[in-house]
């Protein structure tokens, strides 16, 4: 079983009329470009959840366009920006299917952080916005880092679907 932790994309540094902060131009095309990518690999999850922050909405709507079979994304509080990463951590641990998650820094790193190696508080791994972590677990129940992803790594030829 694999999840894919997820940081948000770029979003505006002022919230909008609704109080919310929503991706930027350069967000949402980085996004896309990831999404492209991920989708010419042939990379799929059958749930996608993200938290209550529009901007944490609007990137998985895009990654769900391509890599879930436009599943409907989920929303779930325990992914909200000041929500310990414990309970998440618990609830995961039971889960047997593919699952991508987006949230916000610091929490989806300390959600990393507590599945590979049990202690929320060490840094695995710096997120800057759009970048995907792919956590696998094995038949012992430890996960590990699989891959990770990050926007700018991705070629600009994937900005149009493949």
């Amino acid at each position: 079983m694999k999840i894919y932790c997820v940081r948000h994309g770029h979003a505006e540094a002022l919230p909008d009329a609704s109080g919310d902060r929503p991706l930027t131009l350069e967000g949402t095309r980085e996004l896309k470009k990831v999404a492209n990518y991920l989708a010419y690999r042939g990379f799929h999850v059958l749930h996608v959840m993200h938290s209550d922050k529009l901007r944490s909405k609007q990137t998985a709507e895009i990654l769900a366009k391509r890599v879930a079979n436009e599943t409907e994304p989920e929303e779930s509080l325990l992914l909200s920006p000041d929500e310990p990463v414990f309970e998440l951590a618990n609830l995961i641990r039971q889960w047997h299917d593919d699952t991508l998650l987006v949230g916000h820094m610091p929490n989806i790193a300390s959600l990393v952080s507590e599945l590979v190696i049990g202690d929320e508080s060490k840094d695995l791994v710096l997120f800057s916005p759009g970048t995907i972590v792919c956590l696998e677990r094995h038949e012992n129940q430890n996960w590990i880092i699989n891959w990770i992803v990050r926007p700018e790594l991705v070629p600009d030829r994937f900005l149009t679907p493949r």
